[in-house]
């Protein structure tokens, strides 16, 4: 395992991060505070449903406002943003891998690698290049020109996993991407998954399965809002 960074240094940190939200009886807790670093490798957050898991997936991607505490990408509080900042913040800096895959279904597969970059304003030709080579690191280059609607879950998830990385992101989250695959298919993905953390790249991956969380270098157990570190015997 890699040893600790000086703040700053490292892809990822919280400190303080809570999330708190209104209810009709009051207020709910569904982050309590925490603080961490996250390392470059891959890091497993495991828990029941309703622990708290998505909402610190979305904090950490700047899709919710933490109710105290600060997000820090490479010394970049991402709540200091606006908006469009953010979103722009994390085209540049972010990956992302969806239980569903989430591929835009009138794109074809190599379209929908190309994606990002065409939003980034990357030049045709060497956006098509990146998506092509992406493609092939993760087995389909026989299946650029296919539709979503023409693949296997794990296929899609694969394309899910090239579109993700096809930026060079610094931080790639992972919401439960072997969730609806059988567990040959899951386990391919999550070696794919694999390959960028030990790249030194810094994964996140929501996950329920606790065998897959054992690959992990690291792992969180979120519970009742609350994150804690825990290591496997």
């Amino acid at each position: 395992m890699t040893g600790l960074q000086q703040p700053g240094q490292t892809g990822l940190q919280v400190e303080g991060l809570s999330r708190v939200y209104p209810s009709g009886e009051g207020e709910v807790t569904a982050l309590r505070p925490f603080t961490h670093t996250f390392q470059p490798g891959m890091t497993a957050v495991v828990g029941p449903s309703g622990s708290g898991k998505s909402t610190l997936l979305n904090l950490l991607a700047g899709f919710d406002t933490p109710t105290q505490g600060r997000v820090l990408v490479r010394g970049t509080d991402l709540h200091t943003l606006s908006e469009a900042g953010r979103a722009d913040f994390r085209l540049a800096n972010y990956g992302f891998v969806f239980q569903n895959h989430n591929l835009v279904a009138i794109l074809s597969a190599l379209e929908n690698v190309e994606f990002p970059l065409m939003l980034a304003g990357v030049p045709p030709k060497e956006r098509r290049d990146r998506a092509r080579a992406l493609l092939a690191q993760v087995g389909l280059e026989s299946r650029t020109t296919h539709m979503p609607s023409q693949l296997s879950g794990g296929e899609a998830q694969r394309v899910a996993l090239a579109r993700a990385l096809v930026g060079n992101p610094g931080v790639l989250l992972a919401d439960e991407p072997t969730g609806n695959l059988d567990t040959k298919t899951g386990t391919e993905v999550l070696e794919l998954l694999l390959g960028p953390a030990r790249a030194g790249r810094t994964v996140v991956l929501i996950t329920h399965d606790l065998d897959v969380a054992a690959r992990a270098d690291y792992t969180l157990r979120v519970r009742d809002g609350e994150v804690k570190e825990e290591v496997f015997a």
